[in-house]
């Protein structure tokens, strides 16, 4: 049975593109309703429960009034309230044409089932994603069982901007985001090293922290069967020992935040409680022949030097991970004191997944590749985010086709 949609989409041009495919799929398709604006979609809403609804972030109130998307996130709180006497889609899918998704509209999103989708006229890479999207829609509904996924790498971020459009920028033939379940979507990829060629998925958890990251990490573990699990991105490095765009190569990790809290005295005394996880052997080994790599690091001069930082260098050391957003030089001196006097950097994921990997397949390496893009200190700011979030997506991506090689192997 073809699934019942409601496509809200004001724009002439896009709208009759989307129309055009659902249109043409009458296999996954069958009723159709448009509206041009959130007051038409809640009345069509409160008629019949669509199967999946397809809506565009900016779209005005009222036929002809202002586009904002404040409107959007409006319907959207009424269908999670199921006020007005709306009938909640079973599913469904915001799209966005715009480049930047602003804060507000990012704070919504993320978190709710696959997030935005970006769309964009120049490619057909959103129109395969809504149709992997109704794919999966449709067998679910029908109660049959989706065909297994799965690949040899997987790569997990905790942002979308910019660690996974880092990621999205590597040159591995990317396929259009699709549905890893029904709250996750994931992008496939090859990358072709040695004669081998490696199946890769990648995607961004809904939010930052360990919780989130170990959720996501613990899905594709058990959904994609990879055989090593790289999580990239960013995070905040000791000034005595890091410079901005250095990659932290965790070999131990552990949640800093651990403990309890005793009376002692009358005071407040928090006892530490680290559990500590550390790398296998054969990946360390691996990530030291990346290390001495001189040739990949030198290569990064060009970027370096635009944003008049040294060139990178890998270092393989201590990351402690903790819920909390740092920018309190005070306190990672504390963790270093209390917790490890060899800390080289803190983040707030990679535990979180070490954890979720170790819990679930033990005998699957997982490593954590983070760049630095400040110290957590009062001078902490987002100018080198984009910069080394480029420079950790560019070193796993080197990483996987020259040394990974020993870590894949059945």
């Amino acid at each position: 049975m073809a699934l019942e949609v409601l496509l809200l989409e004001d724009d002439p041009n896009k709208k009759n593109r989307l129309l055009s495919f659902l249109q043409k799929r009458n296999d996954l398709f069958g009723k159709v309703d448009v509206a041009l604006c959130t007051s038409d979609a809640m009345r069509m809403m409160e008629d019949r429960r669509y199967d999946l609804l397809i809506a565009d972030i900016v779209v005005p109130l009222v036929l002809g009034g202002e586009k904002s998307e404040e409107h959007s996130i409006s319907m959207f709180e009424r269908i999670d309230d199921q006020v007005d006497r709306l009938h909640a889609p079973r599913y469904a899918l915001p799209v966005s044409a715009s480049t930047e998704i602003s804060s507000s509209v990012y704070d919504f999103f993320r978190g709710r089932p696959w997030g935005v989708l970006q769309y964009s006229d120049s490619t057909d890479e959103s129109i395969e994603t809504v149709e992997k999207v109704a794919q999966y829609v449709l067998a679910q509904q029908e109660g049959k069982v989706a065909p297994a996924l799965s690949c040899d790498v997987f790569m997990i971020t905790a942002l979308m901007e910019p660690e996974f459009s880092a990621i999205e920028g590597l040159n591995v033939n990317w396929e259009a985001l699709q549905p890893l379940d029904s709250s996750q979507l994931v992008r496939f990829g090859e990358v072709v090293a040695d004669g081998a060629v490696y199946k890769i998925a990648a995607a961004f958890s809904p939010r930052m922290g360990p919780v989130a990251s170990a959720v996501l990490a613990t899905k594709a573990v058990l959904t994609l069967n990879p055989k090593l699990v790289i999580m990239s991105g960013i995070c905040a490095g000791l000034p005595q020992k890091t410079e901005i765009g250095d990659v932290i190569a965790a070999d131990v990790s552990w949640d800093w935040q651990s403990g309890k809290y005793i009376d002692s005295n009358g005071s407040e005394q928090f006892q530490v409680s680290p559990h500590q996880i550390c790398l296998s052997d054969s990946a360390r080994n691996q990530l030291f022949l990346l290390k001495r790599d001189k040739d990949f690091w030198d290569s990064l001069a060009i970027k370096s030097v635009e944003v008049k930082q040294p060139i990178p260098k890998m270092i393989v050391g201590p990351m402690a991970t903790g819920s909390s957003v740092l920018a309190d030089a005070r306190v990672s001196d504390r963790i270093k004191s209390q917790q490890h006097k060899n800390l080289t950097g803190l983040d707030m994921e990679t535990y979180g997944v070490y954890a979720a990997v170790q819990s679930c397949r033990p005998e699957i390496d997982v490593i954590s590749m983070k760049s630095v893009c400040d110290h957590g200190d009062m001078q902490k700011d987002d100018r080198f985010q984009a910069y080394a979030s480029f420079i950790s997506a560019v070193s796993t991506l080197h990483f996987i086709k020259k040394y990974a090689k020993p870590l894949l192997v059945d």
